[in-house]
């Protein structure tokens, strides 16, 4: 019993090349399926995880790493497949490697080990899953009212990923003069 989340992330981890695959072969209804399966498991390992008291190191890497996997791997594919632009792609994926940079950095040089995702990383990443899925809903429906939310959630994307970044730059140079300890204390509650 105690292993049901796991195995529930390790299935989103197993599932991001069937998603590829799906949407490289324009398999649009078949790839939603299989995103709406995604967000229920990972629904599902969170509450499972609460239920039976099962926490440690394991979930709390696989967990997130899981849903970027699944995120990194819907943004390439949709860009392939010329669904989305491929500049939004570029933004996000800069925007990640600038973070995960900056906090390998500031391990290897001022031992911060703590990296709490800020607000604005949070509505980012939210409004990045709202792009991809309306993407991939107008590409499989052809509905006005989709394209246009899926227009409105491209500029939301947009614009909060690149503020977000722009915040963790400043969090990252703060932490890196000593001046700002970005812990659970320092943090904004979320």
């Amino acid at each position: 019993m105690r292993l049901i989340p796991h195995a529930l992330t390790f299935f989103r981890l197993l599932a991001a090349p069937s998603l590829a695959w799906l949407v490289v072969h324009l398999r649009y209804p078949e790839a939603m399926m299989l995103v709406a399966v995604a967000g229920i498991t990972d629904w599902l390992d969170g509450y499972t995880a609460r239920r039976l008291g099962v926490t440690g190191k394991l979930g709390v890497i696989l967990d997130p790493l899981a849903d970027k996997i699944m995120l990194v791997t819907l943004f390439f594919a949709l860009a392939y497949a010329a669904v989305i632009p491929a500049w939004v792609v570029v933004l996000v994926m800069a925007r990640d490697v600038v973070i995960v940079s900056g906090a390998l950095l500031l391990r290897m040089f001022r031992n911060v080990r703590t990296f709490l995702p800020s607000i604005l990383g949070k509505i980012s990443t939210f409004f990045q899953i709202v792009f991809v899925v309306m993407a991939l809903l107008d590409a499989a429906v052809h509905l006005a009212f989709v394209r246009w939310l899926r227009f409105l959630a491209l500029l939301l994307t947009a614009f909060f990923t690149t503020l977000s970044w722009l915040d963790y730059v400043n969090r990252g140079t703060r932490m890196a003069k000593g001046g700002f300890q970005f812990t659970a204390a320092a943090s904004p509650r979320e």
